[in-house]
């Protein structure tokens, strides 16, 4: 029996923990969200809104069915905003106004408040002399999941639009179908069983694997040091080595770190 554990024991046990940290880590990010939208106080089927007159009505069209697909990927209602206003000037201001839209035409997923997704895009030079955009997010789950870093860095896709006068279509297309992937919940269609059976499985066939390989071979027999009836080692010298063992008290601190954040919307922006 100890011969078995000494060359499958090791095996077993790293297979043990990679399935331990494997299902530990399965169940920690596994986001339950339903896929079914219940809100009835937004309208999704009208999710852009092209005040600054950007895009074709084909555009807008193709942009919609998109929104309409990507909502249903990210579990949240999702809305483009084009604007051409000089009051909003600045990326704070864009800010403001974007998580005002998202409250005001009671936007979310599940119902007014919960996961909403905002891209404003105003072409206005009138404040800094600079274009701003603004993706707002709502939803602490939505907001984890599609971070404010992530939209800040999606907003660089903008930079390809080569001049005011272009048409954004294809980078906005490009955008809603980043965010999409971003915020999409980790919901795999397979339980948490289906990991026990696999790592059983992996298991079984390293074993089979490596059965005859890591058995071993007898190399001293019973009669090896016994010569003319007594035992009789070649080598009769002993070697003693020292042990020490050092202790160390580490001394723990009493300051914590610090986080940011609060209130209802997250979000990045960017500015061109």
């Amino acid at each position: 029996m100890e011969k078995y554990f000494k060359y499958f024991g090791i095996p077993l046990i790293i297979t043990l923990l990679t399935v331990i940290v494997g299902v530990g880590t399965y169940v920690a990010k596994k986001d339950d969200v339903s896929p079914i939208r219940t809100n009835d106080a937004f309208d999704s089927s009208v999710a852009v809104y092209d005040m600054a007159d950007k895009l074709t009505e084909s555009e807008e069209i193709a942009l919609q069915e998109l929104i309409d697909k990507m909502s249903v990927r990210a579990c949240a209602d999702i809305a483009i905003v084009t604007l051409d206003d000089p009051e909003l000037g600045y990326l704070s201001a864009v800010r403001e106004y974007a998580d005002q839209f998202s409250e005001e035409m009671q936007m979310g997923y599940h119902g007014p408040g919960t996961e909403a997704i905002v891209f404003v895009d105003n072409w206005s030079r009138g404040g800094d002399g600079k274009i701003h955009s603004w993706v707002s997010t709502t939803e602490s789950d939505l907001r984890s999941r599609l971070t404010d870093s992530d939209c800040t860095e999606i907003l660089y896709i903008l930079d390809e639009i080569p001049s005011d006068d272009a048409d954004p279509y294809e980078q906005y297309y490009k955008i809603i179908e980043e965010i999409a992937d971003e915020a999409r919940p980790f919901n795999p269609p397979f339980g948490v069983g289906i990991v026990f059976i696999i790592a059983l499985v992996v298991s079984a066939i390293y074993i089979a694997l490596n059965w005859n390989s890591k058995l071993g071979k007898v190399t001293v027999q019973a009669c090896t040091y016994v010569k003319d009836g007594e035992v009789d080692f070649a080598i009769k010298s002993d070697t003693f080595r020292n042990k020490t063992v050092s202790k160390v008290k580490i001394q723990s601190s009493s300051g914590g770190g610090g986080g940011g954040g609060g209130g209802s919307h997250g979000g990045g922006g960017h500015s061109r």
